[in-house]
């Protein structure tokens, strides 16, 4: 067989991401891709500040010290978001190709750490975690978007005791995650007799008030599968000042078996088939109206968070893994458009 046409092995995988945050998509994004290459590559993880102790004691992450030249080396480095400073250690490394995972959208930092990777010696590449991203920024690199884990991330048995309809969402504590209307929703909800859960929502303690019929728990509270499995619907939708890039909750929400009722504008759009495994809302008397509906209609909600299950799990357990190990581990990706080159790097803003 002509060598020239063998696919090329392997190559070490670098993860580095600061695994600062137990509440962030991003740090969570980074072990999960971790969890997902580590059957089919050799893969590490790796962070030039100090991780959450959950990560630090669960999970074998290299410390990243320039001063004593500990940093990865050779392979593919992988940096999984840009909201972090790269430092200048890149410098002092060669690696056969350098990606960054862009999937927050922050054009000026994506910038900044693409001169810098460059003014480093580097051609960087990059990948995007929803079309929608690529879109709106402008690129061509690939799209690869976020794995989790289906097995964490599961129905629960059916509440012993019977509960009152129960809405919720979960999110970092900031107020850009929650819509401007967040408060009426969720006051809207309650008064209409429904439990309202939200994790990582004291941001809008002063708005909701001491209402009776909505819980607020700090972010990380509680762990994100088991608050999952408290609710009998998720509902999310962000600031209109803040672009989704891909919302991992969502596939989160859908992998536990919950109809997820969504605001239309985010990453996470790609993976709803409204009416079929969620309901895509475009305003806020919409989102009423469709968990209310829900509520009253617990065939239909279980009919969608079923279907929402099974669309979940074909995702991560089939396609993202196969796309995933070819845009990482080996860098080629058959299945792909030639156009959808990642080497080609658009930046804007």
């Amino acid at each position: 067989m002509d060598a020239s046409k063998l696919d090329p092995p392997p190559a070490h995988v670098h993860l580095v991401n600061p695994l600062w945050d137990p509440a962030g998509g991003s740090d969570w994004r980074t072990i999960d891709t971790w969890r997902l290459l580590r059957d089919h590559t050799d893969v590490s993880l790796w962070s030039e500040y100090r991780p959450a102790r959950v990560f630090r004691d669960q999970y074998p992450i290299h410390a990243i010290r320039p001063l004593v030249m500990r940093f990865p080396r050779g392979g593919t480095l992988v940096f999984i978001g840009t909201y972090f400073r790269i430092g200048h250690w890149t410098r002092l490394a060669s690696f056969r190709r350098v990606v960054i995972v862009y999937n927050t959208n922050q054009p000026d930092r994506l910038a900044k750490n693409l001169s810098r990777l460059t003014r480093a010696g580097h051609r960087p590449e990059v990948m995007y975690t929803s079309e929608a991203l690529r879109r709106l920024h402008g690129g061509r690199g690939h799209v690869l978007q976020s794995p989790i884990d289906v097995e964490r991330f599961r129905p629960g048995p059916a509440p012993f005791v019977p509960r009152p309809f129960t809405v919720g969402r979960l999110s970092r504590d900031i107020r850009s995650k929650h819509h401007a209307d967040a408060a009426a929703l969720w006051k809207t909800l309650a008064d209409a007799g429904l439990r309202v859960r939200l994790m990582g929502a004291s941001c809008l303690a002063d708005e909701l008030g001491s209402h009776p019929g909505i819980e607020i728990l700090r972010a990380g509270s509680e762990d994100p599968a088991e608050f999952l499995r408290s609710l009998d619907c998720f509902a999310y939708r962000t600031s209109d000042g803040w672009f989704e890039g891909y919302g991992r909750v969502v596939m989160e929400a859908m992998a536990t078996g919950l109809p997820a009722v969504v605001g239309q504008r985010g990453g996470y759009v790609e993976h709803l088939r409204d009416g079929i495994n969620g309901l895509v809302a475009r305003s806020t008397a919409e989102m009423i109206a469709a968990v209310r509906s829900l509520a009253a209609d617990r065939a239909t909600a279980a009919r969608l968070g079923a279907a929402a299950r099974h669309d979940a799990v074909a995702f991560n357990t089939d396609v993202l893994p196969r796309r995933t190990v070819a845009l990482l581990a080996t860098g080629i990706a058959p299945d792909l458009p030639a156009a959808d080159d990642p080497r080609v790097v658009t930046v804007t803003g």
